[in-house]
């Protein structure tokens, strides 16, 4: 598990959010509606009161080896390839500076180790949850955050929680699987 910050908006990610159909898991629909709750409520929230998301999506991400996005694909399905770049874009009501995140991560079971970038994290007594506080850089309304797959991590169900700023969290659950 390594953390990868990525330097550019990726708007395109946004777009495909409305357009793309996928079969979804009762938990996968209950965080859908959870998200929505969020982005409602920050559509009509008053711009001083800080950052807040008014779309998300999750998915891979293709990147040239100085971290640059090539292209964002929307899926709830990670392959468990060493170097596989995936994570989240959120858009918010902020076009730019920086805002506070806390990402909470939970995996089916520990990773062998949790690299993080650098960043100062906690993790969960058993290892299988970790969070980082960080403050991240608002490029044209947009904020990212990208996680690459490192030997090790293990396949299963994963799930993202995200705090921005004062808003209700957001919330991510995909599966990583190998592709053999």
């Amino acid at each position: 598990m390594k953390h990868l910050h990525l330097p550019f908006a990726i708007l395109a990610a946004l777009a495909c959010l409305h357009g793309h159909a996928q079969t979804v898991s009762p938990s996968t629909e209950s965080i859908a509606t959870s998200n929505a709750a969020v982005f409602k409520a920050c559509a009509t929230a008053p711009t001083g009161q800080g950052a807040c998301p008014l779309d998300a999506v999750f998915g891979l991400f293709r990147l040239t080896p100085k971290n640059e996005v090539l292209d964002f694909k929307v899926s709830n399905t990670v392959p468990l390839v060493v170097n596989q770049n995936y994570g989240w874009v959120a858009r918010l009501n902020q076009k730019s500076g920086k805002v506070r995140v806390l990402e909470r991560m939970t995996l089916p079971e520990a990773p062998t180790t949790w690299g993080t970038g650098g960043q100062a994290y906690g993790t969960s007594a058993d290892r299988k949850t970790m969070s980082m506080d960080l403050m991240l850089n608002v490029y044209d309304g947009t904020v990212s955050k990208s996680w690459d797959v490192v030997s090790g991590d293990p396949a299963g169900r994963y799930h993202i929680t995200v705090f921005i700023e004062n808003a209700a969290p957001l919330q991510f659950e995909f599966d990583v699987v190998d592709p053999r």
